[in-house]
Parts: C-alpha cells; structure tokens; sequence
C-alpha cells in the first residue's frame, strides 16, 4: 500500500493512543486479506437496509448515467462538454466521493432483431461496468425507458416491440394529446423527429397508444413480457459473477399499462399489483436460472404514494430492492414524507428501498434549496441516493463541473457500517460528520466513511466515543476505515464525529 502524508500521520496517532492488539498492520493485513470490493447481495429484514458479505450495512450516494439514443451507451473518451463514461469519469466520481452508478443497459441498442443479442454492445457495458469497478464503484444494472418506444417519441424497447396495427389509424400518437396523430415514416416513427418536441413527454404516457403498448408488455402479447424476462436472464448471465454489480433494476418508471381500457390502474397502487407483479416475478425467474443471489431492485408506478404491491419479486424480501424516485411533480409530497412512506412499504414488504432517482441538476433557488432538503433528509432517514444524472454534473459551455451540484455529491457518509446503524448526518456549513451506530462483535470488517477530498481539503480530525473503541487506518485519499477493537466483545453503542482541521 502506498503511504500519503496523510496515512502516515493517521498511522501514527493509531499508533500511540489505541489499546495493544489493535495495530495498524492488522488493519493493513485485513485489506490484504479481503482485496478488491465487498460483495452484496442480501437485504437485512429486520433494519430494511442492504448489507453486504461481511455483514456490514451498506449506503451509497451516486449518480445515473443513461444513453436514450443510438448508440445506447456513452462514448469512452472524455472530452469536456461531451456527456462521456470512460476513464476520467470514473476517476471524477470516485474523486467526488461517489459509490455507485446507475449505469442504462438499454434494451433497444442490446436486441437489435428480436431473438438475437448485439454481443458488441453488452460487452461495452461490461468494460464500463469493470471501470466502475477498478475505481470503487458499483453499479445498478438498469433497463432504461421513458415512454418505451421511438414509434411513441420515447425510447427502450427495441424497435420491432410496438406495431402500427395496435391502435385505430386516428388514435395513433400522440391521441389525445393532439387530436391529429403524427405523421410517420416508413418505419413507423415520427417524421420529422423534431415533431415530438410539440408534446410534453411526461403526458405521453396518457396517450392511447402507450398505454396500448403497455398493456401488451404486462399482458405478454405475443410474447413480449417473455421477450423482456428472457433479456434479463441474459443480462444476468452476463453478470452473475461481477463483484460490483449491486442489482438488477428491471424496469426505469414503468407506466400503469393500459388505463383506457382499465381506468382502476390510474387508482395510485392499483397498477402494483394489478399488472406490474406479474412482470416483474416473469423477469425475476428467469434471473434466477442463472443468478441466485444478485438483488433484485423492482419500481412501482410513478404516481404511486404507497407502494400497491402483495409482494416483492418471487417473494424474498432479503434478495430484493424497492427502487423509487422523487420528483414534485409527480410527487405531491414532501421529500421526507415520500421517505416515510417508502419507509412503511419497506416494513410491509420486509425488505429495503433505495432512492434511485431524484432532481440533481441546476435550477432556480427553489429547486437548489430542495435538492439541499433531499440531502438532509436521506441522511434523516438512512436512505441511500443516486442522482439524475452525471451529465448534467456539468456545465456544457465549460466542461467544468457547477460547484454547488459538486458539493452535494461531494457530502460525507457511511459507504459500511460494521454494525447496526442508529443515525448519521452532514452539515454541509461546517462539514462535519457524525455517526451513531451499535457495533457487531461478529463483524471483523471494518466501517468505512468516505470523506471526499474536496470536501475536506485541509484534512480532518476524528472524536470516536468510547475512546479506544475504533481502530483509524486511512485506506486511501477518501476513505477512512474504524476497525472495532479486539477488547471489545459484546454489542456496544458508538459515536464519530468528523470535521476538517
């Protein structure tokens, strides 16, 4: 391991104030030990938290990174005002402090022809998701969509899913949102495509013809909710057996399906259970003849304000994730309110949630000063966080990041927990940390904090009560580990407070 200043400085303080059998090689020889990323793949149902292979409760703060069009990925090679995901991205967000990426695996660019997979393209993602990896982060795998089809002005299914035949000629897109359907070309798609900028997107949804296409993904016509399940069984026998890989998130925002002919699935909740359960078990069996233990994140509706479903997928809370965003609208709540009840599913589904998308760009002073909340309030409620999205970390003009989106991303938290966590909170002000948690006699990993280097520029100082009780070794320039110490035997409650020098 190379030693900066820093770590030297730490080892040393190790050194002289913690208790005999607490010493840093130990702590140097456990990360030689356990090299590369903890693996994770199981949910704790009685905290509602993910933990991963050592036991240690995990939280993540990160970012999306989505291609909506052709090519389906994001070039390589950085080149500033240019929205990348190559080398010096994953460098900028391990630098930030980030952990994971909610990286788009579209469906369009991955079958091109129906029953045939661009193997070209899922290795792609796969040299991604290894660069991820190599800079300590994870991902969530994601099948990508916003109004699922080119034929609808959207895009995520491929191609050859919808059929011009499905609706009546004159309740074709965009009906009723304008009372003359688009023209298109001979492919099926509007023409020109700048035409699909006279509708609001998000009301797309409440057209016919998407909730026509909708309804026959859920009602698997013609196949085509096995068409889906059977791209996820390859997806996951692509990376079944990758460190990094945090989940597999079905489905981004699905609709309720068709609510023209079933006007009930609008009922926030309704369409959970009504028409999304019977997909996602679909897709999560096929997982599961080829993954048995990567985590499973399932969405609900997005108008949803308790989650409507009988179960988690395949019923198992502790193998899966309830992914849900914020977003006001279509949120009518609070961020905190939204927190508590996801909070309330997670305990009626006995599993855990996680805040896979919300308002991460700039804005006026009221949407800054929510994004603020949000950050306060994930932390309130031990909510991990992933933002939309890292393109827009960026100033297009300059290529520069806007400081105020970085400092958000750029916050401290508990990446692991090496025990049950009680609370933990950042006050950006005056940067400083603090963690309550009650340590695990059984858990010889350590807790990690990742406290970015930006954020704390001239380093930091660490108060742990009791003293004695963690053991400080700097694993690299943002992560601080606290290894419980060997005379500590039973269950013990501990206190960290971090703040710059």
């Amino acid at each position: 391991m190379l030693f900066t200043p820093i770590a030297a400085a730490s080892l040393l303080v190790v050194l002289l104030t913690q208790p005999a059998g607490a010493l840093a090689q130990d702590a140097e020889g456990w990360y030689k030990a356990h090299p590369g990323m903890a693996r994770i793949s199981k949910v704790n149902q009685d905290t509602h938290q993910i933990v991963d292979e050592f036991g240690r409760t995990r939280f993540f703060h990160g970012t999306n990174v989505v291609m909506k069009e052709s090519p389906w990925y994001r070039p390589l090679e950085w080149m500033p005002g240019v929205s990348s995901f190559g080398e010096q991205d994953v460098q900028n967000l391990h630098d930030l402090g980030l952990n994971i990426v909610r990286l788009g695996h579209s469906w369009a660019g991955a079958e091109p022809v129906r029953g045939q997979y661009n193997q070209t393209f899922l290795d792609i993602m796969k040299k991604q998701t290894k660069m991820a990896e190599d800079h300590g982060l994870y991902v969530l795998v994601d099948v990508h969509q916003d109004v699922l089809a080119r034929q609808l002005c959207g895009h995520g299914v491929p191609d050859w899913f919808v059929k011009k035949d499905w609706v009546p000629s004159w309740k074709m897109f965009p009906f009723p949102l304008k009372l003359t359907p688009f023209p298109v070309d001979k492919s099926g798609f509007p023409s020109p495509q700048s035409i699909c900028g006279t509708v609001d997107w998000s009301l797309s949804y409440t057209s016919v013809a998407v909730c026509n296409a909708f309804g026959r993904l859920y009602n698997n016509y013609d196949g085509l909710g096995d068409a889906f399940a059977a791209y996820w069984k390859k997806l996951a026998s692509e990376y079944v057996e990758t460190t990094n890989v945090v989940g597999y998130n079905l489905l981004n925002e699905p609709w309720v399906g068709d609510s023209m002919a079933d006007p009930t699935l609008l009922v926030p909740g309704v369409a959970d259970h009504k028409v999304l359960e019977g997909l996602w078990n679909r897709a999560a069996k096929q997982i599961r003849t080829v993954d048995n233990d990567t985590l499973i994140w399932f969405e609900g509706a997005t108008i949803d304000i308790l989650s409507g479903f009988n179960n988690v997928p395949l019923g198992d809370g502790s193998k899966s994730v309830h992914s849900f965003h914020y977003y006001s609208p279509p949120q009518l709540s609070s961020i905190s309110t939204t927190l508590s009840n996801r909070r309330k599913d997670n305990e009626r589904l006995r599993t855990a949630g996680v805040l896979t998308e919300l308002t991460f760009w700039m804005g006026d002073d009221k949407q800054m000063q929510g994004l603020a909340d949000a950050m306060s309030a994930t932390d309130a409620n031990m909510v991990s966080w992933i933002g939309w999205a890292y393109e827009n970390l960026y100033n297009g003009t300059s290529g520069q990041p806007y400081s105020v989106l970085a400092k958000h991303y750029s916050r401290a938290y508990p990446a692991a927990v090496a025990g049950t966590p009680k609370s933990f909170s950042f006050d950006e002000g005056s940067a400083t940390f603090k963690l309550q948690f009650t340590s695990d006699p059984n858990i010889k990993a350590p807790t990690e904090i990742i406290l970015p280097p930006s954020t704390f520029p001239n380093g930091y100082k660490v108060q742990i009560s009791p003293d004695g009780s963690l053991l400080q070794y700097v694993l690299d320039k943002r992560t601080l580990a606290l290894f419980t110490s060997t005379s500590i035997n039973n269950a013990i409650d501990i206190s960290v407070t971090v703040s710059p020098k």
